[in-house]
């Protein structure tokens, strides 16, 4: 099964996370239900549990606190969906929704 890659800044240096092997079963339901709180306009109060989602699906290689302040505020809601995206099966979406984000990333740092 193909994997899913995001980068965080952590102490200065940015770092590369890969989702784990195998990811627990429970986490499709809940990912089904951010993917649709996102699409029909997500709600603030949720970012706590948006966060520890991401965690959890990356096998908690990180914490959610290095997951708030290393990732890009800009990439937020986009991590969260593809993320979401990633673990319900659409992995093409979910690698497309981080690819295209990556990509303008580097673009910018080269203006």
């Amino acid at each position: 099964m193909e994997a899913l890659t995001i980068t965080l800044m952590i102490d200065g240096k940015e770092k590369k996370f890969t989702t784990p092997n195998f990811i627990k079963g429970k986490l499709f339901r809940l990912a089904a239900e951010i993917a649709e709180e996102i699409e029909t306009g997500h709600r603030p109060n949720d970012f706590d549990k948006y966060f520890q989602f991401v965690c959890d699906v990356f096998g908690n290689q990180f914490d959610v606190n290095q997951l708030e302040e290393g990732l890009d505020a800009r990439k937020v809601i986009k991590t969260v969906y593809a993320t979401a995206h990633f673990v319900v099966g659409n992995i093409e979406q979910a690698s497309k929704l981080l690819l295209d984000d990556n990509k303008k990333s580097e673009g910018e740092m080269g203006n």
